[in-house]
């Protein structure tokens, strides 16, 4: 009882931070208003506040269509006053801030154009250019052990999550640029967690379009958020970097470094790592961190991981806007799953079938990839880019499983035990390039062309050790089949490509877009499968398949670009081919010719507000698995076969999105996303457990699909109170048939999530959140009785990180996860707890000391509920529990 009130009061707590914070005022502040020569309002001219000794930012505001502005959260004292838009005179002036509110009246700003923008950029504590937000970093207080991921916390209109995940107006940020170049391309955060935040000149966050937008100046409206860290002068020849070592209880132990060396023409970085604490991310830090936000798993990854990574980044500036990028990576991961036990309720007609497994399997892999890209815009009218890519995988892995299951009568009617083991090696290659050119000045009519080609290959040995006893209730009908089953496959894949899109323009606004495309896939697999049943030979199943996939795609789009507003008509034509067998045997070749037709709307009124409409239909092939005309008895007790005579499914789509991220100052964002999707001929599941509970899958055409899904996503800052809060609510609604034992079985799914974050705004001493997430699903069958599951997991966690003193630093997340389920006995509640605290030993603050603890109450588990189809499963597993860990960082700045 006393856990339910408190689960209840919890809840209550986080609507009612909701309701009332928004609510909340502050009455003191300071305002004015802002105009040109012509008392014309300026709108998004940058308004702040800063300390007249050190140039740190105290208040920011920036003004509206009005040209207000209002300042508040300020401190009593002196303070210099800036005013800064593009285009303009910097306006600086001095004021007495009592405590009292003051209103500047109107502020008339002078029109300078020569005076250069970089300068500006490096004068103000925030500046917005266009799509560009550019921050001075030295406007903003930093610790000398600060990373440029504890910079960007404290960047007005950014956000950096408790897993690293950095979010700027409202939007992911997917790149992290050094001075315009690409550093470490697939992973962000090893450049914020692990580059000094004293290195950084200044922040640019980017609207980045595309390269298309930039030659011909037409807006395709694709668009992503990046950084662009710009680095001061005098740390461009230096060396930096972090070392990192610790050893623990259970004799758990990690090591990275990471070291860089920057020049104006090269990029060096060197990334090392080697632990046995389930750490695969870039920096070691990301032990301490608890995942949050929708996850049905709890905890950290479940099973026992054992990482060891190598990387070296290189990027050189060929001439000015002309890049030479390359990476290498290689990793090694030592992966064991430890016990994981799973329990299934199947239903079947009117009965109900119940399976227990438990399953133990490791794998080792060793990985090598090689990444380089060159990329061009040192022309105006013209753009290249060239990306290419090679890769090698060898993976040896081996697994026990266990299984019982239960007939309709609740009688044990099949055990199983099995040994498998695997060993596989693949390689691949990958080659792009795009070239855009606009044809001349005056005209906007220009052209790209894209090109890929990909090959993979792999070869694969397995084995399988299976012995099953059947009817196992009964004993004078009991039997037993032991399985002895090696298997060989060869499988090589070739994807090519080419297309071409041409704009021809009408007029000032108006233009026809010609778009083609050519791909080709080339699959084959050959397959060589021996089996012993009771010792007894049986047929071997030795196969050649072979898969063409040819699509010829022509399409003409009308559209109308201005300002504001982009609104693209037109269709697509589509003539696909599907050439498909065993060689010997029966030859399958169909071919497809389908109009797609798409309309789209954006509608940009103001900077960081869009609205758009998208209307789209697709077909979709069925793939070379779902396809292939093979028995696949590997496991005996899951037997697979394709479906050669499927045809494809027809999609519809409608989407709608808003998105309003103009206020940065405030931290305001909002955006809100609705998508229908409607499937004709859907593909689906088609399943079969015969009496001794032996499975037999397919796939079939069985009527159509609908798929609804939502989400709402609010945040704000409240300066009044020195606080943010970051709300989302997300919703889906799925609506599928398959097809279980000759019987057609409808599953509806409804599923929603709520969040809702309270953090602190200032972050110069402490760096607290708390927040809740709450993941409600419920999913009915038409099979069977009684089957409808209804399932909740509630999330209740915190964080801090306080800088107790100047060298002495805290470091706390907690999380309280409780799971709720109508299809299981018993429900689990799971408190984790990691803690973590730091003292910087040497007078520069380089060396630090830490001491970990992880999972402090010992009551980590791992934990998954699924249901789908006609089917719910709860899935357990070890993991990573309780340790210490006494570590050293060394900060090479």
């Amino acid at each position: 009882m006393i856990k339910l009130i408190n689960k209840c009061f919890l809840t209550k707590i986080f609507f009612f931070l909701l309701v009332l914070l928004p609510a909340i005022h502050w009455s003191q502040n300071i305002k004015g208003k802002v105009t040109d020569n012509e008392n014309n309002p300026l709108e998004y001219a940058s308004v702040s506040i800063v300390n007249p000794k050190d140039s740190i930012l105290i208040s920011y505001a920036n003004t509206d269509k009005n040209g207000v502005f209002i300042l508040d959260d300020i401190i009593i004292g002196k303070h210099l006053i800036l005013i800064h838009l593009v285009g303009f005179k910097i306006y600086q002036n001095t004021i007495d801030y009592s405590g009292e509110s003051i209103d500047m009246g109107v502020i008339i700003l002078e029109s300078d154009t020569d005076l250069e923008e970089v300068v500006l950029s490096l004068v103000t504590p925030i500046s917005i250019k266009k799509d560009t937000v550019i921050y001075n970093a030295k406007a903003f207080k930093t610790n000398t052990d600060d990373t440029v991921e504890d910079l960007l916390k404290k960047l007005p209109g950014i956000d950096v999550d408790i897993s690293g995940k950095i979010t700027a107006q409202g939007e992911e940020v997917i790149k992290i640029y050094i001075d315009g170049k690409e550093f470490f391309s697939r992973d962000p955060a090893i450049a914020t967690k692990n580059l000094s935040a004293d290195f950084v000149k200044r922040i640019e966050v980017i609207d980045e379009k595309s390269e298309r937008f930039r030659v011909t100046g037409i807006n395709d409206s694709e668009r992503k958020k990046v950084i662009n860290l710009k680095i001061k002068e005098d740390k461009k020849v230096n060396d930096f970097g972090k070392y990192q070592g610790g050893w623990g209880t259970d004799d758990r132990f990690l090591t990275s470094l990471n070291y860089n060396r920057f020049t104006p023409k090269l990029q060096t970085a060197v990334i090392g790592k080697y632990n046995n604490v389930n750490s695969a991310g870039s920096d070691i830090s990301d032990i301490m961190v608890i995942e949050i936000g929708g996850r049905t798993i709890s905890g950290d990854a479940p099973g026992f991981l054992t990482t060891a990574i190598t990387g070296l980044n290189l990027g050189v500036e060929i001439n000015e806007n002309q890049n030479l990028n390359t990476d290498y990576f290689y990793n090694y991961t030592n992966s064991s799953s430890g016990e994981e036990n799973i329990k299934k309720t199947e239903f079947i007609g009117a009965l109900e079938l119940n399976t227990e497994s438990k399953n133990i399997y490791e794998n080792i892999s060793n990985n090598h990839s090689l990444n380089i890209s060159y990329r061009d815009q040192s022309a105006k009218f013209s753009s290249l880019f060239v990306n290419g890519s090679i890769a090698r995988n060898d993976n040896n892995g081996n697994g026990i499983n266990t299984l019982t299951r239960y007939n309709g009568q609740d009688e044990l009617a099949l055990e199983s035990i099995g040994k498998t083991s695997s060993n596989s090696k693949s390689n691949y290659a990958n080659f792009s390039i795009e070239y855009t050119k606009r044809l001349n000045e005056k005209s906007r009519r220009n052209f790209t062309v894209f090109a890929n080609f990909n090959r993979s290959e792999n070869e694969n040995f397995s084995s399988n050790n299976q012995i099953s006893r059947f009817n196992v209730a009964d004993p004078d009908s009991t039997y037993e089949i032991v399985e002895d089953i090696s298997r060989e496959q060869q499988l090589q894949n070739s994807i090519m490509g080419i297309s071409l899109y041409y704009t021809e323009p009408l007029a000032k606004t108006h233009f026809i877009e010609v778009k083609s495309t050519i791909g080709y896939v080339s699959t084959e697999n050959g397959v060589n499968q021996s089996k012993f049943e009771n010792d007894i030979v049986q047929n071997p199943l030795i196969f050649n398949q072979y898969y063409k996939n040819t699509d010829l795609i022509g399409g003409v789009f009308y559209k109308y670009d201005k300002e504001k507003i982009t609104f693209t008509i037109g269709s697509n034509f589509a003539s696909q081919t599907q050439v498909f067998g065993l060689q010997n045997e029966n030859e399958y070749n169909n071919r497809y010719n389908n109009f797609n037709p798409e309309v789209s709307l954006q509608y940009r009124p103001k900077r960081g507000n869009i609205m758009s409409f998208n209307l789209r239909k697709t077909q979709r092939l069925a793939s070379l698995s779902q396809l292939t005309p093979v028995v696949n008895d590997f496991n005996s007790l899951y037997i697979k076969i394709g479906n050669p005579n499927l045809s494809p499914e027809k999609h519809y789509s409608a989407t709608i999105m808003l998105v309003d991220n103009g206020n940065i100052a405030k931290s305001y964002n909002f955006s809100s996303r609705l998508r229908y999707t409607y499937i004709t001929n859907s593909i689906v599941n088609s399943e079969f457990t015969d009496p001794l509970g032996i499975q037999t899958s397919t796939f079939m055409n069985l009527g159509n699909r609908n798929n609804i899904n939502c989400s709402v996503k609010l945040g704000k800052r409240l300066a009044s109170l020195g606080l943010r809060y970051n709300v989302s609510l997300h919703g889906g609604y799925h609506e599928y048939l398959s097809m279980i034992n000759t019987e057609i079985n409808e599953t509806q799914s409804k599923n929603g999530r709520f969040n809702i974050l309270l953090e602190n705004d200032k972050k110069e001493k402490i760096d607290a959140l708390i927040g809740a997430t709450l993941n409600k699903n419920y999913t009915t069958f038409s099979s069977g009785n009684n089957a409808d599951r209804e399932y909740l997991q509630q999330s209740y966690y915190t964080k801090i990180d306080w800088n107790i003193a100047d060298r002495l630093n805290l470091n706390s997340q907690f999380k309280y996860d409780i799971y709720t389920d109508s299809n299981f006995g018993t429900n689990q509640s799971v408190p984790i707890w990691n803690t973590s605290i730091s003292y910087s030993i040497l007078k520069s603050k380089k060396l630090i000391f830490m001491i970990t603890g992880l999972d402090l109450l010992n009551k980590n588990i791992g934990l998954i509920r699924t249901s789908s189809d006609n089917y719910f499963e709860e899935v357990q597993q070890e993991v990573l529990s309780n340790y210490y860990m006494f570590s050293l960082v060394y900060n090479q700045f």
